[in-house]
């Protein structure tokens, strides 16, 4: 359960810590005061996304953790023992920081943590009913889910989708290979010429490089001569003016002044050992002029090998150093076509058989959504009743699909059918004209729907905006009646509501200089019993309201 909050600049939240225990706690306040702004950063902890607009004005970034306790959670502490992330403890702290910038980082037990990471342990953790949840209600999957969460189907539910996903990547692969006859004969034609051609040609990258450098050389041989002969002049052959004899000189000017002058020593052995390298690097060219020779015949080879390879690269639209690249995945792909008619034969039986294994599981779950939707149906029925809607009736709807709309969900549509009204049909929600009637009627739905529910901690944010009187005493009673299997955090405006609660905090705004803040303040008998008092009469707080909230708060105990 949910232990502990710790809030700064969030909002219009400056610093908030609130702790929390198990039964029903409720949070009431002024409209515009912050009590959802404290669900919001809830959310964010349980993987939400964020941007800077959450960061209080003139705050760096807006620091959010809470505590959980996790004694009665052991798939939870698993879960985390997986990741690395436990502490070896009872709890586990939720932390996320998002910065002005708009950057956000989460922690797990002070561990680095995903986003993806919270939110599946937030799941585990902490279910949000909003004031919006009938919208969500309305969205496809969102009632079989309720359906499966209410008759503890989950299990069966992941087993068949687990099938549903096996089923349909198989299937994905046999289309692959469901070409017609005639495309894969022709394509195993193409590719059996293409490869036979390549592999006549011999081609390889190695070789490629080795031809460039060889043409090159041969082309050019005239151009080489002449200048490597112009080099040998300028280096050795000019009696007076070399490089050689110039070098020479300067050495030998150089080792007569060096008596003089130690230190031009050095450079006169430097320049001598210059006139060696460059005796040596004539040798080498001489040697380069004598074997180097014009190759007609070869270059003609060589001129011929080039243009094949570019009309092959041209064929197959590809520069000519991808050839060789090409030759492997043409290769590969004749391999795999070859071998594709024995996977196609024993990948149609493994499909078969990964459908008749969804097809079982999906009627293992129908057969117990249904015994599940007899139970809803009355419980959801008795609920609008207690809420008002005395000849309310709810149903579960089963749609039998055609296969081709098999999905994740099942072989069938589930939808949530009622009627408010004596004598009308039952309808889909969609249809329901009401807002108000919809209100009550997603209110009944959550409040049966979250007793199959092992999630720890439920809230409800203002779920019971729309209704008042006795049908808000009755929705006090039903959080309260939830309350007895798992913790309930609830916003509420109704007097009705939260003096059902065994915790009651109070949300409250202040200004000082210009400055606005939310603090939470626990309210104990007399300030308890005034704020219920604000809620029956508004700003006027008069003895009668008093009076009423006394007997209120007695009656609810």
């Amino acid at each position: 359960m949910l232990t502990s909050i710790h809030i700064d600049n969030f909002a219009i939240i400056d610093h908030l810590e609130v702790d929390f225990q198990s039964g029903m706690t409720v949070l009431t306040g002024e409209t515009g005061a912050g009590k959802s702004i404290i669900i919001d950063a809830l959310s964010l902890l349980l993987g939400t996304r964020a941007d800077a607009s959450v960061v209080r004005n003139g705050s760096k970034r807006a620091d959010i953790s809470a505590l959980f306790d996790l004694s009665s959670l052991p798939e939870v502490s698993d879960w985390l023992k997986q990741q690395e992330l436990d502490d070896e403890s009872s709890s586990c702290l939720l932390r996320r920081v998002i910065s002005k910038e708009g950057r956000s980082k989460g922690y797990i037990n002070g561990q680095p943590a995903t986003l993806s990471m919270m939110k599946t342990l937030g799941e585990q953790l902490v279910d949000i009913h909003g004031q919006h949840a009938h919208q969500a209600l309305l969205r496809p999957g969102t009632q079989s889910r309720l359906l499966d969460n209410f008759g503890a189907l989950q299990n069966k539910r992941n087993q068949m989708k687990s099938k549903w996903q096996h089923w349909q990547n198989l299937a994905d692969e046999l289309n692959k290979l469901q070409l017609s006859e005639q495309e894969r004969h022709d394509r195993h034609e193409l590719l059996d010429y293409q490869v036979q051609e390549l592999d006549n040609f011999g081609i390889s990258a190695k070789e490629i490089n080795t031809i460039d450098a060889e043409f090159n050389r041969l082309a050019n041989t005239n151009q080489l001569l002449e200048e490597t002969e112009q080099q040998l002049h300028l280096l050795y052959q000019n009696e007076q003016n070399s490089a050689y004899e110039l070098v020479n000189q300067a050495a030998f000017k150089l080792e007569e002044l060096g008596k003089m002058d130690a230190t031009l020593s050095p450079i006169g052995e430097m320049l001598q050992n210059a006139s060696i390298q460059i005796q040596e690097a004539t040798q080498e060219l001489r040697y380069y002029q004598e074997h180097t020779e014009q190759d007609p015949e070869k270059l003609k080879q060589l001129d011929q090998r080039l243009a094949q390879l570019h009309e092959l690269a041209r064929k197959h639209r590809v520069d000519v150093k991808a050839l060789p690249q090409l030759h492997i995945q043409l290769h590969e792909e004749l391999e795999e076509l070859n071998s594709s008619t024995k996977r196609f034969d024993s990948l149609e039986q493994d499909v078969a058989r990964a459908r008749q294994q969804f097809l079982k599981a999906a009627k293992g779950l129908s057969q117990a959504r249904h015994k599940a939707a007899t139970k809803l149906n009355k419980a959801i029925s008795s609920n609008l009743a207690e809420l008002g809607m005395e000849e309310g009736k709810f149903a579960v709807d089963f749609e039998a699909l055609s296969e081709q709309k098999y999905n994740s969900e099942g072989t069938e549509k589930i939808s949530f059918l009622v009627t408010a009204n004596p004598g009308q049909p039952l309808q889909p929600l969609s249809k329901v004209a009401s807002g108000g009637e919809l209100s009550r009627i997603s209110l009944a739905i959550q409040v049966v729907t979250v007793t199959g529910s092992s999630i720890p901690c439920l809230i409800f944010d203002e779920v019971d905006v729309g209704i008042g009187g006795g049908t808000a005493e009755v929705v006090g009673n039903l959080l309260n009646t939830i309350a007895d299997k798992a913790q309930v955090l609830c916003v509420t405006h109704q007097a009705q509501v939260a003096s059902k609660a065994d915790q009651h905090y109070q949300v409250i705004k202040s200004s000082i200089d210009e400055n606005t803040s939310t603090l939470v303040k626990p309210l104990l008998s007399t300030e308890r019993n005034e704020e219920i008092a604000r809620m029956i009469g508004g700003i006027e707080i008069t003895q009668q309201t008093r009076k009423h909230a006394e007997e209120m708060l007695a009656h609810a105990k």
